[in-house]
């Protein structure tokens, strides 16, 4: 292998593995905010404290939001199918990857966040 041929690879391995410390961080900060991220509620309230919205402005704020998520599950309903199938397909083979002990921390990651989108839809 030529010396130019071997700086290119150094380099391609060197931006591969940036890319994967930088995913896994944004993963990490991801997760441990999640709750923020998937409580509608607590979004909603941050929004509306953060505006400083008055209860009638917070009503009819809620409303529009409401209204937007409806036109939004409806957009999503025909093809919710596939996207739930291309998740469960890439946690499966993300979870062979994984060691035994990351295996358990991913476990509980997905059990955490199974939680936080029932607890949300209630």
């Amino acid at each position: 292998m030529t010396r130019s041929k071997r700086i290119a690879l150094a380099f391609y391995l060197g931006a591969a593995l940036a890319g994967a410390a930088i995913g896994i961080s944004v993963d990490r900060l991801v997760v441990q905010n999640r709750a923020k991220w998937w409580d509608q509620r607590a979004m909603r309230a941050r929004l509306f404290d953060q505006l400083k919205l008055n209860r009638e402005q917070r009503d009819s704020a809620g409303k529009i939001l409401d209204e937007r998520n409806r036109k939004q599950d409806a957009i999503l309903a025909p093809v919710k199918p596939s996207l739930d199938s291309a998740s469960v397909e890439a946690r499966a083979r993300l979870s062979q990857l994984l060691t035994s002990e990351q295996k358990a921390i991913y476990d509980q990651m997905q059990r955490e966040r199974e939680q936080a989108q029932r607890s949300e839809k209630k």
